[in-house]
């Protein structure tokens, strides 16, 4: 079956975390398949691509912060996004520290509307240097209550991939029941205007009939 383009706009995403988690890797694995180790780190992407997910295309956006210090948390992008991934790396226990912050920060800033987000453990091909277990990430998710998986930009694509294709259909989801919303809210609107139209008028009708002089003889 071939993809089929939807009324939706964009969606756009916000990818969070310390410098040398592998951000950019993970963006780039997504959404070419690539890998690529070596990236600058000093100055923010935005990535636009089509994106198929589940036989339909969405136009993706993608802001990749990385010319911040770690101190910096970055409020304005996590207005901006429908949809946050937090990405930490398994080797690196301040960069999970840091992930803690961001998720935070993303529940603060975007409360009391829902955002999905997702966060991400990476570099899980580098087990020997582990510092974060799988259950202390698991636990941090089920803290701020939003998905989490383990992944690897270096080895595995379809983990990455279905990771950030999981905050795509959640905002799709979301869109299309806020859509649906409105739809109902118009709809209501119109049937109280007919409603409203057509008793005024019987109203008008009653009322001018009531007025009119009369006589007896």
């Amino acid at each position: 079956m071939k993809p089929v383009m939807t009324n939706l706009t964009s969606v756009r995403v916000v990818v969070l975390g310390s410098k040398h988690v592998g951000k950019t890797a993970l963006i780039v694995r997504f959404l070419t398949q690539r890998y690529i180790g070596e990236y600058r780190s000093n100055i923010d992407w935005l990535y636009k691509h089509s994106v198929t997910c589940d036989d339909s295309v969405t136009e993706v956006e993608i802001l990749d912060i990385s010319r911040w210090s770690d101190d910096f948390l970055p409020t304005d992008g996590v207005q901006w996004a429908d949809a946050c991934v937090v990405i930490y790396s398994i080797c690196d226990r301040k960069s999970f520290v840091k992930a803690h912050d961001y998720l935070d920060v993303i529940y603060r800033t975007k409360a009391p509307h829902y955002t999905p987000v997702v966060l991400l453990g990476n570099k899980r091909d580098l087990e020997l240097g582990r510092q974060v277990s799988f259950e202390d990430g698991s636990e941090l998710s089920t803290q701020y209550g939003c998905d989490f998986d383990e992944v690897s930009a270096a080895d595995n694509y379809v983990r990455v991939n279905e990771a950030f294709c999981s905050l795509i259909r959640q905002v799709r989801t979301s869109q299309l029941q806020q859509s649906l919303v409105r739809q109902r809210k118009r709809s209501i609107m119109t049937v109280t205007k007919m409603l409203s139209a057509m008793f005024g008028k019987h109203s008008n009708k009653n009322v001018r009939k009531n007025t009119q002089p009369s006589c007896s003889l």
